[in-house]
């Protein structure tokens, strides 16, 4: 009888996976603003970073914390979860000798691994929310590209990188150089009498989480000035009515074209973590464009002669003749991917 009570014994710990694999205490990461204070059994921690790191005992009871700063203080009751490795007793002969034993043992619970904590300043209370926060910090770096330039149908696709650089928690500032790689989308000029060119040249400053504050913590949100440089020089060819001594005949010539663009733009955004190190930028924003343009090598008279509209070209709304100089209305959406070092 001994010897049966002593094998039953053996065969069910070692059955256990719970008893077996789980130590007397469990690691719970806590995350909240820096400066604040968690009190867990009468021990304190002060987040320093982002996170500290308390080792509670697993336990039936549920994890009690307070958390507080200067001003606020409250109390929380984390309730216990079974943990994952009761489930291991599945894969292994006689389950349920296994789960037998898990459950008459402590170490069966677990707590959720990370706990976060923002304050609702409008109620004046720390609150927990359920995605991990991404913060950005002083001298954080970014690298950056624009996917939407690089197939841009309105002016000349280009490739870009440009980089951001973070003064403060709160304030970055940006700068993006772009060169076009390929010719016009679009462009059937008669003669190449120039070489095709462009460039454009970005800055941006940011203001993050201030003005405008997001409810959830991954989402870094902004408010941006943006100014904009850009600079053509294409071939075009444009086709019109002439008229001399009362003639009129059609004539269609190939013009280079010099295009000056200056933008100014208010934007919002969301700089948002796609995993540790990579972000997306999704933005957008209101603002004018200064547009210059001139017409070289060209025999076209505007008092005299009548410009012509290509009706079959799809991409005729785009404006190079220089009468189309001037200040216009700016809207600007699109979005950036972004690499933090």
């Amino acid at each position: 009888m001994q010897k049966f009570t002593l094998l039953l014994t053996l065969f069910l710990v070692l059955n256990s996976c719970a008893t077996l694999l789980n130590g007397k205490t469990t690691r719970v990461k806590i995350h909240a603003r820096k400066g604040t204070v968690v009190t867990y059994k009468d021990s304190t921690y002060k987040v320093k970073d982002q996170f500290v790191k308390i080792f509670p005992k697993r336990s039936k009871d549920s994890l009690k914390l307070t958390i507080s700063n200067d001003s606020l203080s409250q109390d929380f009751n984390i309730p216990k979860r079974l943990s994952g490795t009761l489930a291991l007793n599945l894969f292994v002969p006689y389950s349920w000798a296994g789960v037998v034993i898990d459950f008459t043992n402590q170490k069966r619970f677990t707590y959720k691994k990370n706990l976060r904590f923002s304050i609702d300043s409008t109620n004046s209370k720390f609150y927990r929310h359920f995605t991990l926060p991404v913060l950005l910090k002083k001298n954080d770096f970014f690298i950056y590209t624009s996917p939407l330039k690089a197939i841009d149908l309105f002016t000349q696709p280009m490739l870009t990188i440009g980089g951001e650089y973070f003064f403060t928690d709160r304030v970055s500032f940006s700068a993006e150089y772009g060169t076009v790689y390929t010719d016009r989308l679009g462009g059937r000029p008669n003669l190449e009498l120039y070489k095709n060119k462009g460039r454009s040249i970005r800055y941006e400053i940011k203001l993050y989480n201030t003005l405008i504050k997001p409810k959830n913590p991954r989402f870094n949100k902004y408010i941006g000035f943006e100014a904009r440089y850009i600079r053509y020089l294409f071939n075009d060819n444009i086709s019109y009515t002439a008229t001399d001594e009362e003639i009129s005949f059609f004539v269609r010539e190939t013009v280079g074209v010099t295009k000056t663009v200056d933008i100014y733009n208010l934007k919002l955004g969301i700089n948002y973590p796609i995993d540790k190190r990579l972000f997306i930028d999704l933005y957008s924003g209101l603002g004018i464009r200064i547009r210059r343009i001139e017409n070289l090598n060209n025999t076209f008279n505007a008092e005299t002669d009548t410009l012509i509209v290509d009706q079959d070209c799809f991409l005729c709304f785009r404006k190079n003749e220089a009468q189309d100089s001037g200040t216009f209305f700016n809207f600007t959406l699109g979005f950036k991917f972004g690499y933090k070092f």
